[in-house]
Formats: structure tokens, sequence, C-alpha cells
């Protein structure tokens, strides 16, 4: 049934609630056969100055039988949007629970920076919500605008893995980052990944929720603040400023190819053990290839056996560079490579 077009008596059911809040469906814009509902924007501001020029959309989706998502969709004037997603068997229900979140909780900004941070509300069961359920709020996404760059970060990527992480240069400048940029924050972050036009990396979160949206929160918040810190100041300042914690990363990058040679090197020494045949310790060194596979395979992310690149002073004068009026293009050149 619920892949028939939504008929105008469906219509009229369905918006009634939402018609009560002052809220109008835009008839126009929506699309009865995929069963959905787009409502007219609504602007915010009048009552939360921080809030001044923000624009809501509502869209209702009817994607099962006795299944709906309404999603409310916040624009920032600065091009920022933000999400909230609810589902349940309810319209009315899901309105409420939408209104009843801050709008205001989506945004964060600060001098040189702004964060917009998207959410899905379930149950605490991690279902559906209905009028009795207690319910949770968990981060899906987050994106901030800071100093000319555009940073995004996937927070829904399944329980325990990491969070993924992208740059983006505005205006077609050409972004020129250490690959240690993010990763001297601390352990949680890793490298940098130049990929096609942008930087992509992942920041380690906490497995279970809700403690992973409340540590994704915080590292995103961390993220931005650095980023907005060392791109204020010229590339030199970086190394300057933050040269233990670059031979931190080194060290760490280092860890999965230090680990490899040690066992290698010290499997001769082996036989110079005095072990007992029931000895634990010679159970384990026996059974040890298999056991390291295993722990291999399960690892959430895969070590990288490399050689990493001692720190250096930045020689470059910009973070950025902008687009070169030659047919030649831009040359695009990391600044620990200048």
């Amino acid at each position: 049934m619920s892949s028939l077009p939504l008929t105008h008596h469906e219509i009229f059911t369905l918006v009634e609630p939402f018609t009560r809040r002052g809220r109008h469906v835009d008839l126009a814009a929506s699309d009865r056969i995929e069963r959905r509902l787009l409502f007219k924007p609504f602007d915010h501001g009048k009552d939360k100055v921080e809030l001044s020029g923000v624009r809501e959309i509502l869209l209702l989706e009817n994607p099962k039988p006795d299944r709906f998502r309404l999603t409310r969709t916040l624009r920032h004037p600065d091009g920022l949007e933000a999400d909230l997603t609810v589902e349940g068997p309810d319209p009315g229900n899901l309105l409420e629970r939408v209104e009843s979140i801050d709008p205001g909780r989506h945004f964060r900004g600060k001098n040189g920076y702004r964060i917009a941070r998207s959410y899905r509300l379930e149950s605490a069961t991690g279902g559906t919500v209905d009028a009795a359920s207690a319910t949770r709020l968990l981060l899906t996404r987050g994106a901030a605008r800071v100093e000319g760059l555009t940073l995004t970060m996937k927070a829904q990527t399944g329980r325990g893995m990491p969070a993924e992480l992208e740059l983006h240069a505005e205006d077609g400048d050409t972004i020129a980052l250490p690959e240690d940029m993010l990763a001297v924050i601390g352990w949680d972050w890793r490298r940098l990944n130049r990929v096609k036009s942008c930087w992509k990396s992942t920041l380690r979160l906490r497995g279970k929720e809700p403690g992973r949206s409340r540590d994704a929160e915080v590292k995103l918040t961390r993220t931005v603040e650095h980023l907005a810190e060392t791109l204020r100041e010229p590339p030199a300042r970086y190394h300057e400023r933050l040269v233990a914690a670059r031979w931190n990363v080194a060290f760490r990058r280092a860890l999965p190819l230090l680990v490899g040679l040690g066992l290698i090197f010290g499997a001769p020494a082996i036989q110079f053990l005095e072990l007992s045949e029931g000895s634990l310790i010679r159970m384990l060194i026996f059974h040890s290839p298999p056991l390291l596979m295993v722990l291999f395979f399960t690892m959430k992310e895969m070590p990288r056996i490399e050689i990493p690149p001692f720190p250096k002073p930045l020689t470059a004068t910009a973070w950025r560079e902008a687009p070169s009026n030659t047919s030649g293009g831009t040359t695009k050149v990391a600044p620990q490579e200048a």
C-alpha cells in the first residue's frame, strides 16, 4: 500500500497536526508518487539572534506502511546545513519530538569558524519513536567553515568504526597542508591523505552510544578550533609551535614497522628461553602466528607499515595558493616539500 501515490484524503489527514502548528504543505514541491510531503520554509531569528537568517524546511516521508520519517533541515545564511531525522508511526508525535529539540543546538560558532551538527532522534532501545518512547539524540554528521576551508565529518559509520573526515578548499584555492595537520591533535586523529581535490582522514570515536555522539561532538569542536588557530598563523609557525607533537606523530606512524621488526629479530631469541612443556608462555609463542593473523584481520583499522618522514620546518609562505591564470594550472605542493 505504501507504493501507491498519496491521495488527497491522506494528505489532508497527514498535514492536519502540522497545519495546527502553522506549518503548511507545499503541494507543488511535494511528490505524491514517492509519498513525500514538503512543507513551506519557516524562518528563525525572531526570538534568538544567533539563529537570524536560519531557514527551516520540513520533509515528511512514508517509506513503509505505518512508518513515517520526518526530517528537519536548517539552512544557515553562510551555506551550512544541519538535519534532524526521526522515524515513527505517528506524524503528529514526530513533529512534537522535532520541535522539542532546540534549533540552536545544531550550530556552534565563534570568530573565524562555524559548526553545523546533524542528528538522528531514536528511541532509547535503538528503534522507532512512539508517544511513550524515551529518546536519545545521535550525531550523524558535522560540517564547519573555518579560514577558507570546509570540514565535513561523517560519524554514522557503524559501531566501533572511526568517523570519516574531509577537507575542501573554497573558491578554487589549492590546499597545501602537511600530512600530520590533524594527527598532532592526539592519538585518535589520523594522518591526512590527498584524494583528488580534497584531503581525507579518519577520527577514532567511542564504540557505543550515547558516549559515541558526545565524543564526536567534542572532537569535532577540537578539530575545528585547531584548524582555526593553525591557519590564522603562517606555515612556519606551525612547526615551531607543534614540533614535539609532530615527532610524536612520526613515532606513532612507525609503530607498526617497529612491532614487525621486533617480532622478526626477537624470534631467534626464543631458542634461548628455558620453558617447561606446560608453560603458558610456551603455548602462546608456538601459536603466535595464527593468533597474530586473527588479531590483524579483526582490527577496525588496518595498520599501515611505512617509514614516516621526519618533521621539517615548513617553507611555504601561505597555506593556500590562488588558482593560476596560466594554461598550466596551479602546482599542488605540500608545505613540507615546498
